[in-house]
């Protein structure tokens, strides 16, 4: 995976976030409508467009500071960073729409929010620190 994946998630995750700030715009103008039925946890939901546009933020300011710094993060880093930038805010739109994740997730979703989180701490963590040390070695 090149790093050309960091801008282009970034660009998804953006796109996800604006999306998400419109069903908000939507709950507010009819908080007893079709939307409130869909999406009956506006709290994940707004959880949700925050950290898409959290993702965005960090898949872009990582694009920039690997091409600025030279640092070549290997594949399964930024694929690792994509993975969990879509899924980490995708957990909480679920959880929006399916309350009862809240307090009693299936097995399976539980494992792939682990699993996102993981991959998304290693691809970040590692990346962050590839940059840094060409920074101190530049």
């Amino acid at each position: 995976m090149s790093l050309s994946a960091f801008a282009v998630v970034g660009a998804l995750c953006l796109s996800m976030a604006l999306i998400e700030a419109w069903l908000l715009v939507g709950l507010l103008a009819s908080p007893d409508g079709m939307l409130q039925r869909l999406l009956p946890n506006r709290s994940d939901l707004v959880r949700s467009h925050i950290d898409y546009l959290m993702m965005a933020l960090f898949l872009f300011a990582f694009y920039g500071l690997c091409r600025l710094s030279g640092a070549a993060p290997q594949g399964w880093l930024i694929a690792g960073a994509c993975f969990g930038a879509c899924f980490n805010p995708f957990a909480f739109l679920v959880q929006a729409a399916l309350p009862e994740f809240r307090t009693a997730p299936p097995a399976i979703f539980t494992a792939i929010v682990m699993l996102s989180c993981l991959a998304t701490s290693i691809g970040f963590g590692a990346t962050a620190w590839l940059i840094a040390a060409r920074a101190v070695n530049s």
